[in-house]
């Protein structure tokens, strides 16, 4: 199995389930590599952003890990109904570095996930329209944690379970 990515938009409670999901795939002699979003502090997406100052090399590098990888789980906070400004933001400039918009995620298995401190099903669709429209095929297990319901990991086994069987397929 190819290593499974993990896409973080946020450095708090994310990165923590991030973490749980993490150790979770390391316990299954899995390869795994979180990639927090937060960390690469883009400059925020714009045709004069990059007319004046072209494609960021840490852009480059976000699409190469990406375009290497088969598998994500992509783990963001749902912010003001939808996913975070970071996750929004750090897709639309991986789509402007690739040679075809879609090539980053095009027939990648993506699984959805969140800490919310809010519902977070908005945040999750609001996810899962933009991956679909970039290509990937999105698994329909999803996870929501929140301060009172922590991850149920008998469910989180099954979502990377499924994840592997479909990158294998």
């Amino acid at each position: 199995m190819a290593k499974i990515g993990i896409l973080v938009g946020s450095s708090n409670n994310n990165l923590k389930l991030a973490q749980e999901f993490n150790k979770i795939i390391i316990e299954k002699n899995l390869e795994c590599e979180i990639i927090n979003l937060v960390d690469y502090n883009l400059p925020l997406y714009s045709t004069n952003e990059e007319e004046k100052n072209g494609i960021p090399e840490s852009v480059l590098d976000l699409a190469t890990k990406i375009m290497d990888l088969k598998a994500f789980i992509i783990i963001a906070p749902e912010y003001n109904g939808v996913m975070p400004p970071v996750l929004n933001n750090a897709m639309a400039w991986t789509s402007r570095s690739t040679t075809n918009w879609r090539d980053a995620f095009d027939n990648k298995i993506v699984a959805l996930a969140t800490h919310s401190g809010g519902g977070g099903q908005k945040g999750l669709q609001a996810m899962r329209i933009m991956f679909q429209h970039l290509g990937a095929n999105i698994l329909a297990r999803e996870i929501i944690t929140n301060y009172e319901k922590s991850l149920n990991r008998s469910s989180a086994e099954a979502m990377i379970d499924t994840l592997v069987k479909l990158a294998n397929a």
